[in-house]
């Protein structure tokens, strides 16, 4: 499941299994957390980080242990904290945190954005064509998201099926 995501294959987090009825959705940020609303630059100031299709996990890792670190600081809760990842609260609280915090939320792929990519549609039907070849029982909602089939069954690396499948379909954009 993507992204949620990206993306949860994105944001390198260790986290359960999705439930068969939650939707995988490129604008899904990492564990849950709520997105920011507003600008992700401004002319003055810095500008969030920018994932790009071609990162690598560590990478992606890297920002999103940024952003987590920065919400830590400003009061978000630990749920949990292992040495192969840590879970913090998602509610959304402090709100100052999140806030605070919004300059380091990663940005997803340039690609993954329907806003800035006119083919965006198409090519997420391309992307949810490739996991259902490859055997992931899944089928679009709408453009930028795909849930469960209800025969769902778990494919051997999922994670890097979803992510070879997002390069596959939206590569060529970039």
């Amino acid at each position: 499941m993507l992204v949620a995501a990206g993306l949860m294959v994105l944001s390198g987090c260790s986290e359960p299994a999705p439930a068969r009825s939650e939707v995988a959705t490129v604008a899904s940020p990492a564990a849950g957390k709520p997105v920011p609303a507003g600008p992700s630059t401004t002319q003055a100031g810095p500008q969030r980080p920018q994932l790009r299709l071609d990162m690598s996990d560590e990478e992606q890792k890297r920002l999103y242990t940024a952003y987590d670190d920065c919400l830590v600081g400003h009061g978000v809760q630990v749920l949990v904290d292992r040495p192969d990842g840590r879970r913090i609260d998602d509610s959304g609280e402090p709100k100052s945190a999140y806030t605070a915090c919004a300059i380091k939320l990663p940005l997803q792929p340039k690609e993954l954005d329907p806003d800035t990519n006119p083919k965006f549609p198409e090519q997420w039907q391309d992307n949810v064509r490739c996991l259902r070849k490859h055997g992931l029982k899944v089928h679009v909602t709408e453009p930028g998201e795909w849930t469960y089939d209800d025969d769902f069954q778990h494919v051997p690396d999922q994670d890097k099926l979803e992510k070879d499948c997002l390069q596959e379909a939206f590569g060529a954009n970039g």
